[in-house]
């Protein structure tokens, strides 16, 4: 299918799907006139990464979470796990953060209420 079919069915922008593909996350053939032609995986694959994206998620965790589809070897699995146990030490350290920030902010309203 064409960058159109794949970006109405997906909800992803063809903007969007050329960037992917730039960055080497979802791939097309060339046909003869130049246009991309995409496999019915593409769909799946944009909505799974715009998804990831749109988390905050870099890059190198959406190859990883790509890499473990199918028959993915158990390395792979390994690599996600270890990769997202960073992930998650990192947003527990951010929410501290706000979490104090806010703590903060809350204290401040209350004595200026008083």
């Amino acid at each position: 299918m064409r960058i159109r079919e794949v970006s109405r069915r997906s909800g992803v922008s063809a903007r969007s799907l050329r960037y992917y593909e730039q960055l080497g996350l979802i791939s097309s053939e060339r046909e003869s006139n130049g246009y991309r032609r995409y496999d019915d995986v593409a769909v799946e694959r944009a909505i799974v990464i715009q998804l990831l994206f749109g988390m905050d998620f870099p890059r190198e965790i959406v190859t990883s979470v790509l890499a473990c589809t199918g028959d993915a070897p158990a390395e792979a699995h390994d690599a996600l796990a270890e990769q997202l146990t960073r992930v998650r030490e990192d947003l527990s350290a951010r929410i501290a953060t706000l979490t104090a920030t806010r703590r903060s902010i809350d204290e401040f309203l209350a004595e200026r209420a008083a």
